[in-house]
């Protein structure tokens, strides 16, 4: 079967690792994929082996001439279906590809009106599938809508990483510096936590638009000493080795790789009440939850899981073992691959 697989829009961070991560297990099971990518997309280190990429320009949703230049394009491949990363992917492609190619739309957050228009949908959680079902009202009726949660893999490991044994504890946090990830409330209770008397060290890595704000706001607070920024992070295993506790504060996330990332490097998490996030992982057992930007809230999980081995030690093994379970490679590649397969099937069945 020859897919397509399209992000025009944001293709950064996690959405681009789902993009290659999805690709990666359709061409492994035998199917022929191309990637339809944006004319800035710079960095193709992460496409597999043997996906071939086209490159457009593309000036939005309503951008005629790049759905006219896709569909010339794309005329000798004839993909099967299409998968679209992106509402912008959408857009194009349902222009594009005409009636006869099934467009996949898959939600990479809980916006998910433009991505309507689509004949079928990949949602990463429930929450998200419940969120197409009220958007959609009519349109939804009888797209078929599945639940494919991001992926990971294990690298055949059966256990997390033992507990590390620092001098101080090291709290960790990573990301892209944008508003919505929330990292000034982690930079906030690391203040919080430096009044109360705790001693610790911390590294807040990544890069991005807010970087400058966050490390003024980190030495208006006088963390200077304890904070460190190490810059965006090439090796997110190696920078997660011999953390104490990973945080993920974020002020939305439909379900990112960060904490699946964490748990599987054997970090304890504390995870912001984002929806994505409440869907991942279960409260107490496999990660500490706190308040959407609380810097109180956060100081005060931190140091319940600082200050008792035996709490950080449940959730480092409660995390794995629900990765292992739920989100491990394997597992969800046939999740995806069962998805793709029943939605070219019940195109043609029509």
């Amino acid at each position: 079967m020859r897919i397509l697989s399209s992000v025009l829009g944001d293709a950064t961070g996690g959405r681009w690792q789902v993009v290659c991560d999805h690709s990666r297990i359709l061409a492994r099971r035998g199917h022929e994929v191309r990637l339809l990518v944006g004319a800035r997309q710079r960095d193709l280190s992460a496409v597999p082996q043997g996906v071939a990429v086209e490159r457009i320009r593309n000036s939005g949703h309503y951008d005629l001439l790049a759905a006219w230049s896709a569909a010339r394009r794309l005329r000798g491949f004839a993909p099967h279906l299409a998968m679209a990363h992106c509402s912008r992917s959408v857009a194009l492609l349902k222009r594009a590809l005409g009636a006869a190619v099934p467009v996949v739309a898959v939600s990479h957050s809980n916006k998910v009106r433009r991505l309507l228009p689509a004949d079928a949908f990949v949602a990463l959680t429930p929450h998200i599938r419940e969120q197409l079902m009220a958007e959609g009202d009519r349109r939804m009726r009888g797209k078929p809508c599945f639940v494919v949660p991001n992926m990971i893999r294990l690298r055949d490991r059966s256990s997390p990483r033992a507990a590390t044994q620092n001098a101080l504890p090291r709290l960790v946090a990573l990301g892209r510096f944008d508003v919505v990830k929330g990292f000034d409330v982690f930079v906030r209770a690391l203040a919080d936590l430096r009044r109360q008397g705790l001693r610790f060290t911390a590294q807040l890595g990544g890069a991005g638009g807010e970087e400058q704000a966050l490390k003024r706001l980190a030495h208006r607070l006088g963390l200077s000493e304890v904070l460190a920024f190490p810059g965006w992070v090439q090796d997110p295993p190696a920078f997660l080795a011999g953390a104490d506790l990973l945080c993920v504060p974020a002020r939305a996330d439909a379900f990112g790789l960060t904490p699946l990332q964490g748990a599987v490097a054997g970090v304890p998490l504390v995870l912001s009440r984002a929806s994505g996030h409440l869907a991942m992982f279960g409260e107490e057992h496999e990660a500490l939850f706190f308040a959407v930007d609380d810097a109180a809230s956060l100081a005060t999980q931190i140091r319940r899981i600082v200050g008792d081995p035996e709490l950080a030690a449940r959730l480092r093994s409660g995390a794995f073992e629900r990765v292992r379970t739920c989100y491990d490679e394997p597992r969800v590649g046939e999740r995806l691959v069962q998805a793709v397969e029943r939605i070219v099937r019940a195109a043609n069945s029509v």
